[in-house]
């Protein structure tokens, strides 16, 4: 029997679908909400005081969903660690399907500048989860959907739906999400493969045969529409609070292809580690100590919490994106993506700030799934009352006319700040 999400496959290569959402992306409507914001600081002081969290955050970068030979992959764990170590990364995240035998031959820990850690991919009847922060006594685990999602959160490990949307293999039944289990919201195989016609391959064939071959990934660095939609309805609560939906990037890398029967070494780990990257933010710095296992459950504490964001840092380097929350009265700590916070029934409200790296990029605040403030430039702030779950988007661009922008990149997504009505 012919799976709908094949036709969906063979309907976007005919259609040349993605290509042409692709083009469509390059040129944005966004109108300037700022009126909307709350009020700049009036000192500099005040302004100093707004870009900085305390206690400081270290932030850093990694790619998630990666095989090995352990399962599929082309190249061992030393083989992918090298790749890592190359492309710059902090950690990498190994998940090979149904298999943790990289814990027990002590492929985990520091290799070079890259901290290795290892999780796994399992099938369900459903679809397919991601289970990290687990020890080899987690397989087998159930095929069933909804038991495999308890048997991750059972043995205090972090789980998540992958593939959620994909063309050839996505997650067929979201009644069966369990709470407590997040969303891979970006899996760059899967917007690659909505890239996938005669055009789409031509151009992107040329790009990678080019003194730039860099720019080939820039055709697949695309902002998984559907997956996002889906991400904002499953954080949608009851009575206008929100449920935590972790959201995370994964690459999915096998360093292989193949295609009509042949292999090809295409693309490799490094590019791919150069691409979409998950990037956590941290409480204490890694490599404080020598202890690689300290270091590891640090990243899973974080990724587990949902402080970390998403970017195609192929398009520039995010490191120091910060989006958080404080009260207006100042009665509260800050509140960093993430983490939720609660709005006292009749009193108090919250400035939402967020801060790229880049000035030339313009931003976009979604409060469940709808733009409630945009506009230009590296820095947002807005005051909000309502509970919801509110997340960024920023993107960078090329040149504007007014509201029109040109040459548009994705390029950061954060997970939300959760705020919630109290009646304290």
């Amino acid at each position: 029997m012919l799976r709908w999400s094949r036709v969906r496959l063979y309907l976007s290569i005919i259609t040349c679908e993605g290509l042409i959402a692709t083009m469509r992306e390059r040129v944005q409507f966004t109108p300037n909400t700022k009126r909307y914001r709350s009020p700049k600081p009036s000192s500099k002081a005040q302004k100093s005081a707004a870009l900085t969290f305390e206690p400081p955050l270290w932030d850093y970068c990694g790619s998630l969903h990666v095989h090995s030979t352990y399962s599929d992959g082309a190249e061992p764990i030393s083989g992918v660690a090298a790749a890592a170590n190359e492309a710059g990364l902090d950690f990498v995240l190994m998940c090979d399907h149904s298999n943790l035998d990289a814990i027990t031959d002590r492929q985990t820990g520091w290799s070079g500048s890259t901290l290795v850690i290892v999780g796994t991919e399992v099938t369900t009847d459903t679809g397919h989860l991601l289970a990290v922060d687990v020890e080899p006594d987690y397989l087998p685990s159930p095929h069933e959907a909804v038991a495999a999602q308890k048997h991750i959160l059972d043995k205090g490990a972090i789980g998540f739906i992958a593939l959620p949307c994909d063309l050839k293999d996505s997650w067929r039944d979201f009644s069966k999400h369990v709470d407590g289990i997040g969303l891979e919201v970006f899996n760059l195989s899967a917007i690659a493969r909505t890239k996938i016609n005669v055009l789409g391959f031509i151009s992107i064939w040329r790009r990678y045969h080019s003194k730039h071959r860099m720019r080939a990934f820039h055709l697949v660095s695309a902002r998984p529409d559907e997956e996002l939609r889906l991400w904002d309805r499953m954080m949608r609560g009851e009575n206008g609070q929100a449920r935590k939906v972790v959201g995370i990037a994964c690459v999915d890398a096998h360093g292989v292809m193949k295609f009509m029967g042949k292999t090809y070494y295409f693309p490799t780990y490094k590019e791919v580690f150069q691409t979409l990257r998950t990037h956590v933010l941290l409480p204490t710095p890694l490599r404080a100590s020598d202890d690689a296992g300290a270091d590891a459950q640090n990243v899973h504490n974080a990724i587990r919490r949902g402080h970390c964001y998403m970017a195609y840092d192929n398009f520039a380097d995010s490191q120091g994106f910060r989006f958080h929350a404080l009260s207006s009265d100042g009665s509260a700590a800050a509140t960093i993506m993430g983490d939720a916070a609660n709005i006292s029934s009749g009193q108090g409200t919250f400035d939402l700030q967020a801060v790229t790296p880049k000035k030339k990029s313009f931003m976009r605040l979604l409060k469940n799934g709808e733009i409630v403030s945009s506009g230009p430039g590296n820095n947002l702030r807005y005051r909000c009352k309502g509970p919801g779950a509110y997340r960024v988007e920023a993107y960078l661009y090329k040149f504007r006319i007014g509201p029109l922008y040109f040459g548009v990149k994705p390029w950061i997504f954060s997970n939300p700040i959760y705020l919630a009505h109290s009646s304290n």
